[in-house]
């Protein structure tokens, strides 16, 4: 299927603004290169492998709307070029219009090349896409997030990844709670552990996650598509990187998912919401480690 891509030059204040107009006229879907953002996660030092063009600084800043093939590129460039007349904003440097035809498999893998392999300790995780050799001492751990979430990129899904090598996993069972693309469980049978259960109740997610097992040479996934209290067996270590307002109402769950001794990772919980947190897991568990990255926790609980 073909889709129309048309691209507009401009500042990174009226980026939105851009973006939004192109909504209206119909896009499907838009796109931003601006350095501004890879500015901010390199001065944040929020990065773990960086492509040394990244490092190159560049003012320069677009924003790209997908189409059908059918759209009149006119109405939007008008729509686009409408808003250098506003007096609400500087849009004096929205400058060149382009339009080009693309295929629908160019657009879905957009993405993929801002995607790179990054370490969190002895794991590494690099995009099934890409070849990567493994030094000693990393475990590569391959990746497709297809449509569900869990990169690995994100703090609360490293911060678990982290987490999870303060522990002993070797000859573990482990549940990945809200398995995600499954990138959590991939990364504790890389470890060692023994015994991996992943359960979702979203359908892309269990999906990405049998293809993710594969990937890895997880043969036939323990993966489960239901809700964890339905699972008997009471696991050594829980992994659940999810909100904060659903970590508090599965506390009980997650509990009861737990041998005595075992190990909770939770993550996913902004820091306006770390109180509401500690306060239910304090009462049944014992604080053993935290990590705090940008505006997201993450703790290590023992039962």
């Amino acid at each position: 299927m073909k889709f129309k891509k048309i691209t507009v030059q401009c500042s990174s204040e009226t980026s939105e603004t851009v973006a939004y107009a192109m909504s209206e006229v119909g896009s499907l879907g838009e796109v931003f290169d601006d350095y501004n953002d890879i500015r901010n996660v390199l001065e944040e030092k929020r990065w773990d492998y960086a492509d040394a063009a990244l490092f190159n600084a560049t003012d320069k800043c677009s924003v790209s709307g997908f189409f059908t093939a059918e759209t009149d590129e006119q109405i939007v460039i008008d729509k686009i070029i409408a808003l250098r007349s506003v007096d609400w904003a500087d849009f004096s440097q929205i400058g060149d219009i382009s339009v080009s035809v693309i295929d629908s498999a160019e657009w879905e893998n957009e993405w993929k090349k801002y995607y790179q392999p990054f370490k969190i300790g002895k794991i590494v995780v690099v995009p099934e896409w890409i070849e990567y050799t493994a030094t000693s001492g990393e475990s590569p751990v391959l990746l497709n997030p297809g449509l569900a979430f869990g990169t690995g990129t994100h703090e609360t899904t490293s911060m678990c990844i982290d987490l999870m090598q303060r522990v002993e996993l070797r000859g573990k069972s482990v549940l990945d709670f809200g398995c995600g693309s499954g990138i959590l469980g991939i990364c504790a049978a890389a470890l060692g552990a023994e015994n991996v259960l992943f359960a979702d109740t979203d359908e892309q997610a269990i999906t990405a996650t049998v293809h993710n097992c594969k990937l890895n040479g997880i043969i036939a996934p323990n993966v489960l598509q239901r809700d964890v209290r339905e699972i008997c067996e009471p696991a050594d270590i829980v992994i659940a990187n999810i909100t904060a307002d659903v970590l508090t109402a599965v506390e009980p769950v997650i509990r009861g998912a737990l041998k005595k001794g075992g190990y909770a990772v939770i993550s996913g919980i902004i820091s306006s919401k770390i109180d509401d947190v500690k306060a239910v897991y304090d009462a049944h568990f014992k604080l053993a480690d935290t990590l705090r990255k940008n505006e997201w926790s993450a703790f290590l609980y023992k039962l």
